[in-house]
């Protein structure tokens, strides 16, 4: 398997997903590597193995999956389905953007790593025209 420096992970100490360097696999031990975060550059010791595995073995189902509406917010974890696309993905992480909305990372089985909108509010019709 090829490694690649970064990797994304989730941080305990960030207590959120994070991007992560990879900085040596643990001596004896194998499939455990330590990597670290690139925002609070604390160390930790994550299994590999155990992380491929599971994600190899979930198989999203669409009609379980919640279908995609911007106008809803969603959590880690969920399953979404984006009718657009036909294709089904799982939450991966959120984050607000620059202009103080909220967006969501998600992992879609075609489509690959993808942002959408959450959380939308709708904008109030402009009254001040209207005389």
């Amino acid at each position: 398997m090829a490694r690649t420096k970064y990797s994304e992970q989730f941080c305990g100490y960030c207590n959120k997903p994070t991007r992560m360097e990879f900085v040596g696999e643990m001596d004896g031990v194998p499939g455990k590597v330590w990597f670290r975060c690139t925002r609070c550059h604390h160390n930790s010791l994550i299994a590999l193995i155990a992380q491929s595995a599971n994600q190899a073995n979930i198989k999203l189902d669409a009609s379980s999956a919640t279908p995609y509406n911007p106008l809803q917010t969603f959590k880690i974890g969920e399953s979404i389905f984006h009718s657009e696309w036909n294709d089904v993905g799982k939450v991966i992480s959120k984050m607000k953007t620059s202009d103080g909305s909220q967006s969501i990372l998600v992992s879609f089985e075609k489509q690959g790593q993808r942002r959408l909108i959450e959380n939308l509010k709708p904008e109030p019709a402009d009254l001040a025209h209207t005389e």
